[in-house]
């Protein structure tokens, strides 16, 4: 492990050390950037690099040029290079006249944005981020296939700098950099997405890539020491270098696509988008733009410098996999991407053609069309992303109106969330129509379904039922909750139906007769759907309470019972939390206060502190007995220790306050149930004991917990004096026994109760489990407290 953390630090620190030695070449050794060609035994410039010093310093396509570094020309060098990569000066002929160009004072020298910004930020960047992630994952193997693949593109991005100005080491450790970068980028694809069961490529084809690129980098190795020749154009190898880069690259690039491709359907899905849209994101620019046009020797479709920069986007792509899941929401970004992208192909055509249009006469080349289409395209989709931000901002402080339907939607779900009745639902949403709709009148409509008779049940305004009746007879037949109707006057929302009756809601028109806008028909379809979802639970509750009105002396529901003791638990939740909060502070307060007095003042009376100590030893009694209250009302920490823990420390508990011993047997018990189930566990065994010691007068219990059929088991059985069966029944109220059936019968179980005098009292009961719950049963050995 040490190995491994020590061997990524040891990567960064010669990575640094290069980027230190590139970065002062940048500023020790001029870049000349002149490109030439023999023409009549002359040599003439062809291309100045506009970044370059001698672009800046003057020299022109077209001049001759006759010493460099007050030196013949060298024709050997001139040929090999075709050009002037670094000089100290430079002598040419431009009509006639001999012009020197001296590059000897280095604060001169132009800082080139291609050459030095962007590679050093990129660097920067990449190094910082590459030593958190050996930081947060010191010893994973996959982190340092990525540092490897991070240092490697920014080292070989910041040695073409060097290897500009002629740098024989910088061409060599560029080409390095350029040639493992692909390499190491599927290394580390296959090797951290084989760990979640996917599939990148096979090992081989790793192996085989490491074993090419590395014979080819020994060949540029043999070739910069002239020991053999059949490479001989630095230029030539830099190609080669840099086609190995983008056909590596563009073939990890598709790996992924194929990736997200087989495994999208899968819960890697959002880790395949971020990861793949990222590097499509980073490196695709750099291929399209840049790469390809060079290797083609046609001019670049953009600036490489602008280019390059979209390299910048690797840290945040790979901070997903070292940080967290959540660290965007990747599929909003994606679809709201493809959207902008989808509808901003027209108007970059139409805007293309215009500009087409407009500059006709002049003629724009076939690479001109093509950089004004993209730079439209981009400028056009951000345009919509700009204009969706502000949207968000401004539009409501903008538009009248817009604010006030998303406040009325948060006020109406204030005032609705304490309606209790059907009735008070409707005057909400009465009130909240007539506050921000233009209208005369509001109506509840009534329609019974099996006479299709209908009644205006509440109304404000003139209502026309007359008139609407026709209509609303035929239109009313297929209505589900959320659909509307237009009438001659208005519009008819369904917002429920039950017990054999429609219930709808009538608008009338506005004032001024024109249609609802946009936002008016937006909030009033949400507005009636949310009523319509509350008006059918206020029915069902209403329905509820109107059974159990209906059912007065029969048995309690099961889910009833359920209720109220979930009611009951949450309740005592509530006590325990304000006695442990507030009285249980209190009297440790006022304990300390008195001990202080007690301890500090050496002049009190003897009987005095001795009545006081008294004072405080009861203190601390009610301290004790109010934590075994709260202990009791609100058992700590019940849901993460599990039934037997919880019953296991409830017995040990009850052993030190009474006369009797606890046998608790769970034999081959291994299932995590719901906590309602084991609070319901816990307070039957808390009963049980405490009616053990109360009234049975036992010196034994004897407890047992089994799962079985897909039930739990649980007995309680002592040595009791027992009763008699018929004296049971009388018994429930005050020996807590009924409590015990109740709790049970609200999970739908059974409580069997058996006794005789003289031979103790036994419980049986059975608690069936819903089936998720049944499968997590596990056997295991007997264990007994």
């Amino acid at each position: 492990m040490t190995n491994r953390k020590n061997r990524s630090w040891i990567v960064l620190f010669i990575m640094l050390i290069l980027a230190g030695w590139f970065t002062i070449l940048q500023f020790t050794v001029p870049y000349i950037g002149i490109d030439s060609k023999l023409s009549n035994g002359k040599w003439i410039v062809t291309y100045t690099d506009p970044e370059s010093w001698g672009a800046k310093a003057g020299i022109r396509v077209g001049d001759i040029i006759t010493k460099v570094d007050s030196l013949p020309l060298d024709k050997e060098s001139l040929t090999k290079f075709y050009g002037i990569l670094s000089a100290r000066s430079v002598e040419v002929i431009r009509n006639g006249q001999e012009m020197r160009f001296d590059f000897t004072d280095f604060h001169k020298q132009p800082v080139s944005f291609n050459q030095t910004v962007i590679p050093m930020a990129s660097f920067i960047l990449l190094f910082a981020f590459s030593s958190f992630i050996v930081y947060k994952k010191p010893d994973d193997r996959s982190a340092f296939l990525l540092i490897l693949f991070l240092m490697s593109v920014a080292i070989g991005y910041l040695a073409a700098g060097g290897n500009a100005r002629a740098d024989v080491f910088s061409g060599v450790i560029m080409k390095l950099m350029l040639t493992f970068a692909p390499v190491f980028f599927l290394h580390f694809l296959r090797y951290y997405f084989s760990k979640l069961g996917i599939h990148v490529i096979h090992q081989a084809a790793i192996y085989a890539s490491y074993v090419l690129v590395s014979v080819w980098n020994l060949f540029i190795l043999i070739q910069v020491y002239n020991v053999f020749s059949f490479l001989q154009a630095p230029s030539s190898t830099s190609r080669v270098a840099l086609a190995v880069f983008i056909a590596g690259m563009a073939i990890a690039l598709l790996v992924q696509v194929r990736m997200y491709i087989r495994y999208r359907n899968t819960t890697h899905q959002a880790l395949l988008k971020y990861m793949m849209l990222g590097n499509i994101g980073s490196f695709l620019p750099l291929i399209l733009f840049v790469g390809l046009p060079f290797l083609l020797n046609s001019d670049n479709i953009i600036n490489p410098g602008v280019a390059c920069s979209f390299l910048l986007l690797l840290p945040l792509t790979y901070l997903y996999l070292v940080a967290s899941n959540q660290l965007l929401d990747i599929e909003f970004i994606v679809s709201r991407l493809r959207y902008f992208c989808l509808i901003g192909l027209l108007p970059t055509l139409l805007i293309s053609i215009g500009i087409g249009l407009a500059f006709a006469e002049r003629g724009i080349h076939t690479l001109q069309w093509m950089q004004v289409i993209l730079v439209v395209y981009v400028s056009t989709v951000l345009t919509f992303y700009l204009k969706e931000v502000l949207d968000r901002k401004f539009r409501n402080k903008v538009i009248k109106g817009v604010h006030q339907f998303e406040k009325s939607l948060e006020s109406f779900s204030h005032r609705v969330a304490s309606v209790m009745k059907v009735s008070d639902l409707e005057l909400c949403l009465m009130d909240e129509l007539f506050g921000l709709l233009p209208i005369q009148s509001v109506g509840f409509i009534d329609r019974d379904l099996e006479g299709n008779v209908i009644t205006l049940k509440r109304s404000r305004g003139d209502i026309p039922l007359e008139l609407l009746l026709p209509q609303l007879q035929c239109g009313l037949l297929r209505m589900s909750a959320g659909d509307s109707i237009k009438t001659k006057y208005g519009n008819c929302y369904m917002i429920g139906q039950g017990q054999g009756t429609q219930h709808l809601v009538w608008i009338s028109d506005k004032e001024n007769h024109m249609e609802y806008n946009h936002d008016e028909k937006v909030w009033l379809r949400t507005i009636i759907t949310y009523a319509g979802f509350v008006h059918q639970n206020l029915q069902l509750i209403e329905g509820l309470v109107q059974d159990l009105d209906s059912k007065k002396g029969e048995k309690t529901p099961p889910w009833v019972l359920r209720l109220l003791f979930r009611l009951s638990e949450k309740e005592r939740r509530k006590l325990a939390s304000d006695l442990h909060d507030s009285a249980l502070q209190d009297q440790l307060l006022w304990y300390r206060k008195l001990e202080a007095i007690t301890n500090d003042d050496a002049m009190l009376p003897q009987a005095t502190r001795a009545s006081l100590g008294d004072i405080r030893e009861g203190l601390l009694d009610v301290i004790h007995q109010i934590r075994e209250t709260c202990n009791e009302l609100r058992p700590p920490f019940l849901k993460e220790m599990g039934a037997i823990e919880a019953i296991e420390n409830l017995c040990t508990h009850a052993q030190l306050n009474a006369n009797y011993t606890i046998t608790f047997n769970h034999q081959d018990f291994r299932m995590e149930m719901d906590d309602e189930y084991v609070l319901t566990l816990y307070r039957i065994t808390q009963e049980l004991l405490r009616n053990g010691m109360k009234h049975s007068k036992a010196t034994h219990v004897d407890l047992s917990l089994h799962y079985e059929q897909q039930c739990v088991r649980y007995c309680y059985r002592d040595n009791g004096i027992g009763m008699e069966m018929d004296r049971l029944q009388s018994s429930f109220q005050h020996m807590g026994l009924s409590g015990i059936r109740e709790r049970v019968s609200g999970l739908e179980g059974e409580t069997y109760y058996r006794t005789a005098p003289g031979e103790g009292l036994e419980v049986e009961i059975i608690l069936p489990l819903p089936d998720e719950e049944s499968c997590e049963y596990q056997t295991g050995k007997e264990e007994s407290a």
